[in-house]
């Protein structure tokens, strides 16, 4: 609901692994890379799109919040050709701080408190602000998101038993594939995301694994042998094969040979489907979400406490932002 005489005049529209499938969710994301970059300059209002592999969202701001929500929608529909607007949620005013306040905490994640979110949330900013004159008012709510995420961690130990997307990675490829000391294992891109795998996997002992990447001299990883996307034609040698990159096209495709284990982490996907067959075992980011399911039923009082914090935190930011605008609003009176 958007109600009127709201200082913080921002929203964001958005879904992700709740609202919507990963089919879906690839659409969408696709569609609104239009609002990326020096491309979101074509759109009336400022935004910032947060796009990950469980969420595309869209944050703006505009004097009139609902001319500028139907605005974003007609321009959305010129990019996504199916229905989209039923799977969509949004959030206007404090409800909107609030949630990017949750987002950013990882609360809203698939794997409760994943600290992923945070950075990715972060870049989203910053690249925002690269390109665009952002209004005050999305500076403070991504400035005091941001702060607050780690304030929920500190305060309320977030992390301490919480499954994340590595332990659930590893778990269901030991589950395919039995001991993984001696299996031969592929990272497809130099993200974050494998980055923090590349980590992972050095903390459970693993000792050589090789990574794909465009630019293989840059990678600085203890044990990792860096290859360009060449080494992607013999991708049927290896047991283990992990694709976290940024791709328009499928960089693992054709007939699967031999036992393995492939986790494409990305949206849209990096590996064909079909590429999935008796001995080939092929897991999207939904079949990991669904393996964390669980521990997050479990630790559901722990996440109403933690958004019970990020509501406090809003309201009382949102106070302090209000009087900031009124004393502003005086002195330019006098």
């Amino acid at each position: 609901m958007i109600r009127s005489g709201c200082i913080l005049k921002i929203g964001v529209i958005g879904l992700n692994h709740k609202t919507a499938g990963l089919l879906f969710r690839e659409a969408v994301a696709r569609g609104a890379k239009v609002l990326s970059g020096e491309r979101a300059l074509f759109f009336n209002h400022p935004t910032v799109l947060l796009s990950t592999c469980n969420r595309t969202e869209i944050y703006f701001s505009a004097e009139d919040l609902g001319e500028a929500h139907s605005d974003l929608l007609a321009f959305l529909r010129l990019q996504i050709e199916e229905p989209f607007e039923h799977r969509l949620y949004s959030y206007f005013g404090l409800e909107c701080f609030a949630h990017l306040g949750c987002v950013a905490a990882g609360l809203d994640s698939a794997i409760l408190a994943e600290t992923e979110i945070q950075r990715q949330v972060k870049v989203a900013y910053a690249r925002a602000c690269e390109y665009a004159k952002l209004p005050s008012c999305l500076h403070y709510i991504f400035q005091k998101a941001l702060h607050l995420s780690k304030s929920v961690r500190g305060r309320l130990h977030m992390q301490r038993g919480a499954p994340t997307l590595f332990h659930a990675v590893w778990h269901l490829a030991e589950e395919a594939l039995g001991d993984l000391s001696c299996r031969k294992i592929l990272l497809v891109g130099y993200s974050e995301i494998n980055r923090e795998m590349a980590y992972f996997l050095i903390r459970r002992g693993i000792k050589a694994f090789t990574l794909v990447t465009r630019r293989p001299e840059a990678v600085r990883l203890e044990g990792c042998l860096a290859r360009d996307r060449n080494e992607l034609e013999q991708w049927n040698e290896y047991d283990w094969i992990i694709c976290a990159a940024s791709s328009s096209d499928y960089l693992i495709q054709g007939s699967a040979q031999g036992k393995r284990a492939i986790f494409d982490l990305s949206v849209p996907r990096n590996v064909d489907p079909t590429v999935q067959s008796s001995t080939t075992l092929l897991y999207n980011i939904e079949q990991v979400n669904r393996w964390v399911e669980q521990k997050r039923i479990a630790q559901s009082d722990h996440l109403t406490a933690c958004t019970d914090l990020v509501w406090e935190f809003a309201f009382r930011s949102a106070q302090s932002y209000r009087r900031k605008v009124m004393r502003q609003e005086h002195l330019a009176v006098l």
